[in-house]
């Protein structure tokens, strides 16, 4: 099975391989996270307006501005969450360098180094694939998976090694490739 270059591009390193999931790997996710985002922060803005435009009483439009506020004024904060979220996952980028003594990850969103990680081979006690909840789509069939270097002994250390990865059949087969190179057994991976 060919990858497809837009969610992952593997190329070989001396003593290895390379993985990069390049940015605006998951458009569609993004763009609903974002309008969803946008309709939180619009819609308590144009009740907000109305509510001042009505006029009335001074009195009664303060009450109303007030018991309305309390319960719309979260909706643009967590707006402006979903549009931070939906910027991120279209802006970042993961490099996984795989080699028999380490795995090495290095996240970037716009270009800019924001997390890196490493793990020692051996100290990998499993390629753990799982299903991302951020990744999923009502109009894929197919689950969205990423893969997990978990740490023997502390958690903590743990690393993810892909994400966005359509189906079982791409899942298995980065996770083969990453055991592979790690010089992880099948047991592992």
């Amino acid at each position: 099975m060919q990858l497809p270059k837009e969610i992952v591009r593997v190329s070989q390193r001396p003593g290895g391989i390379e993985l990069y999931f390049p940015p605006l790997r998951a458009p569609g996710i993004a763009a609903m996270l974002g309008l969803f985002g946008v309709v939180c922060m619009v819609l308590p803005l144009l009740a907000a307006s109305s509510l001042l435009a009505a006029g009335g009483s001074a009195v009664h439009g303060l009450l109303a501005i007030a018991l309305v506020g309390s319960f719309v004024a979260p909706f643009p904060v967590f707006g402006a969450v979903f549009v931070a979220l939906a910027v991120y996952l279209l802006a970042n980028s993961l490099t996984v360098t795989v080699s028999p003594s380490a795995i090495r990850t290095v996240r970037r969103v716009f270009g800019m180094c924001l997390r890196r990680r490493e793990i020692k081979c051996r100290d990998v006690a499993a390629i753990e694939d799982r299903i991302a909840a951020k990744y999923q789509s009502l109009f894929s069939a197919e689950p969205q998976f990423r893969l997990i270097a978990r740490h023997a002994t502390q958690p903590r250390y743990d690393v993810v090694v892909a994400e966005t990865l359509a189906g079982e059949a791409m899942m298995a087969q980065v996770q083969g490739l990453i055991a592979g190179h790690a010089g992880l057994d099948a047991r592992q991976a």
